[in-house]
């Protein structure tokens, strides 16, 4: 991947002393950002890739992708690279993620994929979500924790056809709701039923409980604004603790 290219048009393309190189940097990265050059999950270019491109130190260039992090623009992932993202969303806005929840609540959240696969829809999800039997569902299975503790266990089921491409997206990094906004489709609401079942061993083994303990199961159903079913997602949690998590 390359990295960003001065545009012609632009007054400090041919004044390169009149910003510091960290700042010109970060405002050539989030200008790709904006302009769609960089997706939403996607990699931008490496610090080396970055430093080679802009003739500068990859100290120089460290510093420009911590000013886009520290306003929420990418999402440095050590080892990995450095991810576009977004700032959360306010309250306001809909529902939060899971990660953006925990975030107001200054709680360090993390998530871990357990299972994912594409397969065809079937007759009750092709009802649910307006879709052919045979069109593509995604599912994704994966555990959410917080301060390192196992919180919960998601099941989340999406139509592909309403949201392409979403099952490429990372969601041990990136939030489901901000991704289908991305695509067209904001979450504005989210109908809930919960009710108290009994661990299956599986599931007591990921949250570190015993099997048969009480645990609560989360069904919630995510609608965009037009009112359609952009999800269905299960949840399993701890029941002693009376907490639950419902986010995405």
């Amino acid at each position: 991947m390359s990295a960003p290219q001065h545009r012609r048009d632009d007054p400090d393309a041919n004044q390169p002393a009149a910003l510091p190189p960290y700042v010109r940097i970060r405002r050539d990265v989030r200008r790709g950002i904006d302009e769609g050059a960089y997706p939403l999950g996607s990699a931008i270019p490496s610090e080396s890739e970055l430093s080679q491109g802009y003739g500068v130190s990859r100290l120089t260039v460290r510093r420009a992708l911590d000013g886009l992090a520290e306003d929420g623009s990418v999402l440095r992932v050590q080892g990995r690279g450095t991810f576009v993202t977004r700032a959360a969303p306010s309250c306001e806005e809909g529902p939060l993620g899971f990660r953006e929840s925990m975030r107001l609540e200054h709680r360090e959240a993390s998530v871990r994929i357990l299972h994912r696969v594409v397969r065809e829809a079937g007759p009750y999800y092709a009802s649910l979500f307006g879709i052919e039997q045979d069109d593509a569902l995604y599912n994704v299975r994966r555990l959410n924790s917080v301060g390192g503790v196992p919180a919960s266990i998601e099941d989340v089921w999406i139509p592909c056809p309403l949201l392409p491409g979403i099952e490429d997206v990372d969601v041990s990094l990136f939030s489901l709701y901000e991704a289908y906004a991305l695509r067209g489709h904001r979450v504005t609401k989210a109908l809930e039923y919960l009710e108290v079942v009994s661990l299956t061993a599986r599931d007591a083994q990921i949250l570190r409980l015993d099997a048969g303990e009480p645990a609560l199961l989360l069904d919630c159903l995510s609608y965009d604004a037009e009112g359609r079913v952009l999800e269905h997602a299960t949840s399993v949690s701890d029941g002693a603790t009376g907490v639950y998590s419902s986010y995405v």
